[in-house]
């Protein structure tokens, strides 16, 4: 992901970004607004998610971890939240789903965006091993087919990319109805906050269960009637075409 970011600063104005509110970093009074509601409502909602898992899943809460064990954990995965998702947003909605709006449908551009998004998370090279005597031309082709035809029939692969499809479908609306990229952050961030909170100390993941994908599609509704409602749209130039902003 770090080097898809630095991939950008050069293919920038290939697709079209001259500035960096053009993927959606905008100058806008009310910015931590969105960024700090976004956050408490990713908390919030993945939170009841979890507790809905609970009752009616069959999911039991094992935690392993003393309090100060679990004080520290929250510290940490506040900030890897953070950092996962300033990445993760810049890139897929800001860069992909952006340079995609301005070609074609939103709702398509969403869907496309979140497509690439949940499929990159379950590529994993794990065991690819090219002798160097034997690497060509076409090894990176070949490495990239092994990837792809290992990873994507590992168990649980399919339910874990629905949901995150669905998640990244939020995050896409998210974006492009605020026209920004903080709202989505926020969440983002309170999502990972919580999901990897919970994996770390009582083996709970959201991802990886059927039950969850109704309440995604509840979500994303809801994030419809937001969007209109609480966090208006800050002036993205990347998503309107309606002139530029700052540098």
């Amino acid at each position: 992901m770090l080097v898809a970011l630095a991939g950008l600063w050069p293919m920038r104005r290939v697709i079209g970004f001259r500035f960096w509110s053009d993927i959606g970093y905008v100058r806008a009074r009310d910015w931590w607004r969105h960024a700090l509601g976004g956050y408490l409502l990713g908390v919030a909602t993945l939170t009841v998610m979890i507790t809905f898992l609970v009752v009616f899943g069959g999911h039991r809460l094992a935690f392993t971890r003393t309090s100060a064990e679990m004080a520290g954990g929250a510290v940490k995965f506040f900030f890897v939240g953070v950092a996962v998702a300033v990445i993760e947003e810049t890139f897929f909605r800001g860069a992909l789903q952006g340079a995609l709006q301005r070609r074609m449908n939103m709702a398509v551009a969403v869907a496309l965006a979140s497509v690439v998004y949940s499929a990159v998370h379950f590529l994993k090279p794990n065991g690819v091993n090219i002798p160097a005597n034997e690497v060509t031309w076409a090894s990176g082709g070949k490495c990239l087919v092994w990837i792809v035809s290992q990873s994507l029939v590992q168990k649980g692969v399919f339910v874990g990319f629905v949901s995150l499809f669905l998640v990244g479908c939020v995050l896409g609306l998210a974006y492009a109805k605020t026209e920004a990229l903080y709202l989505p952050i926020g969440l983002h961030a309170g999502w990972v906050l919580v999901n990897e909170f919970m994996r770390w100390s009582a083996t709970v993941d959201v991802t990886q269960d059927v039950a969850s994908w109704p309440m995604l599609v509840v979500l994303l509704v809801l994030m419809v009637w937001l969007c209109q409602t609480i966090f208006k749209p800050l002036g993205g130039p990347g998503l309107s075409n309606s002139g530029h902003g700052a540098r």
